[in-house]
């Protein structure tokens, strides 16, 4: 019997406009009534997401920039943070120069403007970029912006294989200091996030399971990238979006409807409701 219900939003609760389609809002609000946990489980920010924790009325503890910050948005409390130290930023900053990769800089969890870059992004992320461009500040140099003990986030974007020279570097000068997180692939580059220690949505599972007093066999998870797999491989019921990757696919025990479709209310309808 499925008790918590947790959702990835973009390319999952989201549809390709970033609303939530009105059979996912119906389906997860019958499974609240009927006193099903709700939760979500995002990349994104508190303030990326604050609208759609709304809309959702969710009063309840949520996973956010991948698992590095769980909050409490109606009470204003932080339950969780893992920040990357500052050393630890700059140092991928200089190697993401070294490599010509392209990164951003992540101040802080609870800054409305967060996002800080000194070049341009022209690859597959463009999209992104726009998107998030209201939190978004360019400036001659992001490391002027590294003003305390530690930041949020930092991003490189690019070849995998040169991203994966950096973690090993990393690897061997700060040991168990921070986590690498593969979100997505778009047009052949990689994005990769770098957070503090033990940051993974699957670890802030375990806040919510213990939270809500349920296991992992009585929880459906929804998600479509890669940085759902982990949380997918503990769950009870993994459910990926028709859009998912090939690998986020092939955890899944069920694959629904796309992301367009209102797919994560016909997989509610289907298994809980």
């Amino acid at each position: 019997m499925i008790k918590l219900i947790v959702s990835d939003l973009d390319g999952t609760l989201l549809n390709d406009n970033k609303h939530i389609p009105k059979r996912n809002i119906e389906a997860l609000r019958k499974a609240m009534k009927k006193g099903i946990h709700v939760s979500i489980a995002t990349g994104r920010n508190y303030f990326s997401a604050k609208e759609y924790i709304e809309e959702l009325g969710l009063d309840v503890p949520v996973i956010l920039q991948n698992g590095a910050f769980i909050y409490m948005p109606f009470e204003n409390k932080i339950l969780y943070e893992s920040p990357l130290p500052s050393d630890i930023a700059n140092e991928i900053i200089k190697l993401a120069r070294k490599y010509k990769l392209d990164y951003i800089l992540y101040t802080h969890f609870l800054d409305e403007k967060d996002m800080y870059m000194d070049k341009e992004h022209v690859g597959g992320y463009r999209k992104y970029i726009e998107h998030n461009n209201w939190r978004l500040t360019y400036v001659d140099d992001v490391t002027k912006y590294i003003t305390k003990d530690s930041v949020a986030e930092v991003v490189l974007i690019g070849n995998e294989e040169l991203i994966s020279k950096i973690k090993e570097h990393l690897n061997l000068k700060f040991p168990g200091k921070f986590s690498a997180i593969k979100n997505s692939i778009n047009e052949g580059e990689t994005f990769v996030e770098f957070f503090g220690e033990h940051s993974s949505k699957e670890n802030a599972l375990a806040f919510l399971l213990n939270y809500f007093k349920v296991k992992p066999e009585e929880t459906m998870f929804l998600g479509d990238n890669y940085n759902d797999i982990g949380i997918m491989q503990l769950v009870g019921f993994p459910v990926a979006m028709k859009n998912a990757t090939k690998e986020v696919k092939s955890v899944a025990k069920f694959v629904t409807l796309s992301n367009n479709d209102g797919g994560v209310g016909f997989a509610i309808e289907k298994f809980v409701l």
